[in-house]
């Protein structure tokens, strides 16, 4: 990534976007992964209107916590299924805070089986993770939804295509969206998010500043938690 390990850099105009200096230092060095990768997805794969329900597992992962933060500025629901044994409460208050509709186990998604018109069906759907998260995203969607897969589940599902051929299947790569988008794109993607972080209506997702000497121990916990960990860990050369 640009300006990674390095103070001073010559880049092409093309590749350096103006921020508002009202804009927090997190969520200015969290901004060009997370919440653009979440921005796309919504607004790319499915024509959404208010009150539309849209499911996502790893929702406590950075691009889960941007999904929940845009939905609930737009007026969308969201459906986040976690892993039981991350620290499950906590995780659950603080995607609630954020604006969740909903947050439930892999377990407790399982036996969803009632919608209503306060949590309508979803129509569009998330998956990072593949195995059981998948599979029950899969159950609970809408008929004719879509899903994207992203990060850890790339790989094209041949099979689970045939099974629900109604279902819209996706594979999105936000570099690949970079390398075909124009500069307005992308100034007005940005844009719109740093509108939305400046007011406060979206937080950087949650981290915890370390020194480098350190990084053994944010390498750790980082990986310790099946579908990901709920702390990001940022390199803090500032820190005495």
């Amino acid at each position: 990534m640009l300006g990674t390990w390095r103070y001073y850099g010559i880049y092409n105009e093309r590749d350096v976007h103006v921020v508002s200096p009202k804009l927090g230092l997190p969520e200015a060095c969290m901004l060009t992964i997370a919440p653009c990768m979440a921005y796309r997805m919504i607004r790319d794969f499915s024509r959404l209107k208010p009150g539309d329900t849209i499911i996502q597992n790893a929702a406590n992962s950075p691009c889960g916590q941007s999904v929940i933060q845009l939905c609930k500025a737009w007026g969308l629901q969201t459906i986040n299924i976690v892993a039981n044994h991350c620290g499950y409460d906590a995780v659950k208050k603080n995607l609630m805070s954020l604006g969740a509709t909903a947050v439930y186990t892999i377990d407790e998604a399982e036996n969803i089986s009632t919608f209503n018109t306060s949590l309508t069906r979803p129509v569009l759907a998330f998956n990072c993770l593949g195995g059981r998260f998948e599979d029950i995203m899969l159950k609970l969607l809408e008929r004719g939804g879509t899903i994207v897969y992203y990060g850890c589940a790339y790989d094209f599902p041949m099979v689970k295509s045939c099974l629900r051929p109604d279902v819209s299947f996706n594979v999105f790569h936000l570099a690949d969206w970079n390398a075909r988008a124009t500069p307005i794109e992308i100034d007005i993607m940005m844009n719109n998010i740093v509108n939305l972080m400046v007011t406060g209506e979206f937080k950087a997702p949650i981290y915890q500043p370390v020194e480098l000497k350190h990084f053994v121990h944010a390498l750790r916990h980082t990986v310790h938690c099946e579908a990901f960990s709920t702390v990001n860990y940022v390199f803090d050369f500032t820190m005495p």
